[in-house]
């Protein structure tokens, strides 16, 4: 609804200013010479298709064609000049839809503000005896040239608030007070370049008027580079710091949280997330670096994707996508979004927004782009750590931890002392060469494996199973009490299994042999005495049994 009552608002405005510069049009058309209208119209469009950029504002310097027009014809020529060159100015963009939508809710109020700059100064200039026409000398028209000047200023300062009013436009107030300071440089440059171009015209034609757009061309290449300020530069300089941080963390929970607080550091963000995919997977990240559901606004923004542009800018709330907007539960005007930078294992993208209007400039979102290609080369540096990593501590055949990972799993343990008493179970499949002997090792090998699944699902989600190596498994358990019933629990669900396909179906039996310690012990003491457990207690007695290291005799073990 706001929405609505915005474009109306404004779509009805500019049928009034519209309607009457048809109607003063129609009055007066032999009035002027078309020739030299048509040509300054050249050089104004040739201006309008490179715009000087200020956060949202685009500063396209056509006011002075529109002044040299009021100046040589009148009011309604130059009302008629002005509407031509925005025109010309939003076609420019009306290839992408972000440009239509902004044709649609910007066009009014920049004609209103067009006719506003023009008619009131204009106006005052006129009632006060000053004179238009080929031969007009600006600099003779004294006071009615001054009150043109000082009513300028002050529309432009009102054309803020009217933006307020019409598009509901939000500016912070000192960034709106720096704009304004800018755009009345600028009209005062275009004022000066009018006296210019109208003295220049009546020395020498046309080539008068050629010179002074050169001259003016040339000062808006250097403002345009001025425009780059030192903020700016900062903001792109902290960005390369940036990236040299990221490169160097080795932990995506770390390196997404350093993201996401550098970036806070950088620019304006109020609302944010973080999408990574791999292969079939995708992730989001909130503004806090913790994964987060499911962002519909990536959704939508998958489903309108411009493969051709690597990222968008939305400068004001009226440029979203309508189907974004629906999911926005509070009203932010300006928007970044990255499209998915890819690397070989993973695509980044990412979307960011503020509540103020033009937060985000061309040159920092080129920056935030190659910023998003650091992260996404550091998630594929760490992802190819990990699965080395994984490799390296997890065997190859039954994809459980092996011997490694069970040191490194105890060394962590054994330092803390809450881990105490902590019992180690040492599994041994029994008979298992004849296994392979008899059906083959491929077929043990398949015993291997779901041996090692059936192991898993019986204990506790916290503890580790191990691959020791051959038909060997160990796994630690934190509770004295129920070492037993947990060996026996094992050995009876081991037996009660039927291995193999359905063809060939076998049960396998197991020797389970438990160490329980108090205090620090050498990993490999614990593992020398389950193993003692397990052939003194269970093989030497039959097999298919679990027992204890503290219930084995030391004689019997000599």
């Amino acid at each position: 609804m706001r929405f609505r009552k915005y474009l109306v608002r404004s779509w009805l405005s500019w049928s009034l200013v519209f309607a009457g510069i048809i109607y003063s049009t129609w009055q007066s058309m032999g009035a002027f010479e078309w020739t030299l209208f048509w040509f300054i119209y050249t050089l104004g469009a040739l201006f309008v298709m490179n715009p000087l950029k200020r956060r949202h504002l685009h500063f396209t310097f056509h006011e002075m064609f529109v002044f040299m027009t009021f100046f040589f014809y009148g009011l309604v020529p130059a009302l008629i000049m002005g509407q031509l060159l925005l025109l010309t100015f939003q076609a420019r963009s009306f290839t992408k839809r972000v440009g239509r939508r902004r044709f649609l809710h910007f066009y009014p109020l920049n004609t209103l503000i067009e006719a506003m700059i023009l008619l009131i100064p204009g106006l005052v200039y006129l009632r006060l005896g000053g004179q238009i026409g080929p031969s007009v000398h600006l600099l003779e028209q004294g006071m009615a040239l001054l009150a043109f000047f000082a009513v300028l200023y002050l529309v432009l300062g009102f054309s803020f608030v009217l933006s307020r009013f019409l598009i509901g436009e939000r500016i912070p107030l000192p960034i709106m007070w720096r704009l304004l300071r800018f755009d009345w440089l600028v009209v005062s440059l275009e004022l000066l370049f009018t006296m210019v171009a109208i003295e220049a015209y009546q020395l020498f034609g046309y080539v008068g008027l050629m010179t002074t757009f050169l001259l003016l061309s040339l000062l808006k290449m250097s403002l345009s580079k001025a425009t780059e300020t030192e903020e700016t530069q900062t903001k792109i300089d902290q960005i390369e710091r940036l990236k040299e941080q990221l490169y160097r963390v080795d932990s995506e929970t770390l390196l997404i949280e350093k993201f996401w607080n550098g970036l806070r550091e950088i620019v304006e963000v109020e609302r944010g997330w973080l999408q990574v995919n791999r292969d079939s997977s995708r992730t989001f990240y909130d503004m806090t670096g913790r994964a987060d559901r499911a962002v519909p606004d990536a959704y939508t923004l998958e489903r309108h994707r411009d493969a051709g542009e690597t990222y968008f800018l939305y400068d004001s709330l009226h440029e979203w996508h309508p189907e974004l907007l629906v999911h926005q539960t509070e009203l932010h005007q300006s928007a970044l979004v990255i499209q998915p930078v890819r690397s070989t294992t993973n695509a980044v993208s990412c979307m960011i927004s503020t509540t103020a209007n033009g937060a985000y400039e061309e040159a920092l979102a080129v920056e935030i782009h190659r910023l998003l290609k650091t992260l996404s080369w550091s998630l594929e540096r760490i992802d190819e750590r990990d699965r080395l990593q994984h490799e390296s501590l997890t065997d190859p055949l039954t994809a459980l931890p092996n011997q490694r990972a069970l040191r490194r799993w105890t060394k962590e343990r054994m330092n803390d002392v809450a881990s105490y008493p902590l019992s180690v179970f040492l599994v041994d499949l029994d008979h298992f060469k004849a296994v392979n002997d008899t059906y083959g090792h491929a077929f043990g090998d398949e015993v291997l494996i779901e041996a090692g699944a059936l192991f898993t699902r019986l204990v506790r989600t916290g503890d580790l199973v191990t691959r020791y190596g051959g038909e060997e498994f160990v796994f630690p358990r934190t509770n004295e009490q129920a070492a037993i019933l947990t060996g026996e629990k094992i050995r009876q669900a081991l037996k009660a299994h039927p291995f193999g396909t359905e063809g060939v179906r076998i049960n396998v039996t197991a020797s389970i042999g438990v160490e329980t310690i108090h205090e620090y012990e050498e990993l490999d003491t614990v593992l020398r005495n389950a193993d003692r457990a397990m052939y003194v207690g269970a093989k030497f007695n039959g097999r298919d049994r679990v027992a204890h290291y503290r219930d084995t005799s030391t004689e019997r073990i000599q």
